[in-house]
């Protein structure tokens, strides 16, 4: 698998690992990935967290309920691109602050 492929499909993971309540955002970091793309993660996760009355449902299509493994694996399967769309736009948009702040 090229290297770019391994970091998009990572990124997918842990985008549907904290969505789907199976790692807190606290508990992810990279060494490896810029730190305005693991807030973008964190962020993307948390965005992507809907349970309603105690059941996991997929924001994107309103499919549900899920289990967390259940939640885990239709966004992976089904959302992968989404999930990887969304984390772009977050980390550019994350950078573009930090880039006026800075400025």
């Amino acid at each position: 698998m090229a290297r770019r492929g391994l970091f998009r499909w990572k990124i997918a993971d842990y985008v549907a690992r904290i969505a789907s309540g199976i790692m807190g955002p606290e508990e992810f970091d990279s060494k490896v990935l810029a730190r305005h793309v693991v807030d973008a993660i964190r962020h993307v996760g948390m965005q992507l967290r809907d349970e309603r009355n105690g059941v996991l449902v997929c924001p994107i299509c309103g499919r549900g309920p899920f289990t967390k493994r259940g939640y885990f694996l239709h966004l992976t399967r089904t959302h992968y691109s989404q999930l990887i769309d969304l984390v772009e736009v977050e980390a550019d948009r994350i950078a573009g602050v930090a880039k006026n702040v800075v400025s």
